[in-house]
């Protein structure tokens, strides 16, 4: 529970001597009674809501020190408390330690935290994102029914997670059994390529080798994309980003020559697409699988048999989440989004 600051603590002996009791007054301030208790029996022998005289060490800054610290880390939020505290002195020593600027951030309500990884979005790529976002912002769930969402994915079979911890003692950090052997690149690959709608999914498509304009046509859209279409009237528009082997002169005419509407795409922006969520959960799928595949042919099986277990239900939910996807790509301007 969060102290009282000096204002509630005033706030509090004020309710008390109108008359309130200090049941009435916690409930107020959303604070225990014990709380309004010791408050009120501190300022009746002290005379002041003033915390106490505490034993310890003075602090090392003061508090301009303090709001002057908060200032830079909110100026440059990937400073690090090291060059805060070799730059900042002391009020009893020439420097003050990493640790104690750490605490005050702390107490500023700033955490040290895994930073979001995004694409590069210029000027020019917000731009063209909150336009597209405000165009499509009001568009219905029977309208993103329509739509045939697509992309391409890399799965590896040794793929390092950086969220796992080790429990070791100190000098194990070398023996066999705190090591995480496996492969530096990720070991052997698979491309696939996969369309999702909201009552439908397309089969999972392996891709061989790179994937030019070419291979794009004859493995994917010429067997897979166009019998799709063509079977599923209701599906009207086909979504795919701007990669080269989609935006290529090859493709665009293919898909021009065949009738296929192509929905305008902003680059850069994968969160917001819901296919890419659906790719993290068929990773993490495939991370969790007990015996994990051992070459690619492997991989390649246990891929296919996760894709057809997901749940159509899920997917329904991504697509379902596309007008808040643009609702909050128009808040941030065209800027990075949760999703």
């Amino acid at each position: 529970m969060p102290r009282l600051s000096m204002q509630q603590r005033e706030r509090a002996i004020g309710m008390l001597r109108a008359g309130l009791n200090r049941g009435e007054v916690a409930r107020r301030l959303r604070c225990h009674r014990s709380t309004i208790s010791r408050l009120s029996t501190r300022e009746h022998e002290t005379g002041t809501v003033a915390d106490r005289p505490r034993p310890g060490q003075p602090r090392v800054t003061t508090q301009a020190q303090d709001r002057y610290i908060a200032l830079q880390h909110t100026r440059d939020r990937f400073r690090t408390a090291t060059q805060t505290a070799r730059e900042t002195p002391g009020n009893r020593r020439p420097r003050v330690s990493p640790n104690t600027i750490r605490r005050r951030l702390q107490q500023r309500g700033m955490h040290a935290q895994i930073p979001y990884r995004g694409p590069i979005l210029t000027p020019i790529a917000r731009r063209n994102r909150l336009r597209w976002a405000e165009l499509h912002r009001r568009w219905r769930l029977m309208e993103w029914n329509t739509v045939l969402f697509s992309d391409e994915s890399r799965f590896c079979i040794d793929r390092p997670d950086r969220r796992q911890h080790v429990w070791r003692r100190r000098g194990e950090r070398f023996a066999d059994a705190c090591v995480r052997q496996g492969n530096r690149w990720g070991g052997a690959s698979v491309m696939v390529w996969a369309g999702i709608t909201a009552r439908r999914r397309t089969p999972l498509v392996i891709v061989d080798g790179n994937l030019t304009a070419q291979r794009y046509v004859d493995h994917i859209i010429r067997p897979v994309l166009l019998p799709f279409l063509q079977a599923n009237d209701d599906v009207t528009t086909f979504q795919q980003d701007n990669a080269r082997a989609h935006s290529a002169r090859l493709t665009q005419n293919f898909l021009r020559q065949n009738n296929v509407t192509v929905m305008e795409w902003p680059p850069y922006s994968p969160d917001l697409s819901p296919i890419e969520h659906l790719w993290d959960q068929l990773k993490t799928a495939v991370a969790e699988r007990q015996p994990a595949p051992r070459n690619r042919p492997q991989l390649i099986q246990v891929l296919q048999e996760e894709w057809d277990r997901i749940p159509q239900n899920r997917i329904m939910r991504l697509v379902r989440s596309m007008r808040r996807r643009c609702t909050a790509c128009c808040d941030a301007r065209g800027g990075h989004t949760r999703y």
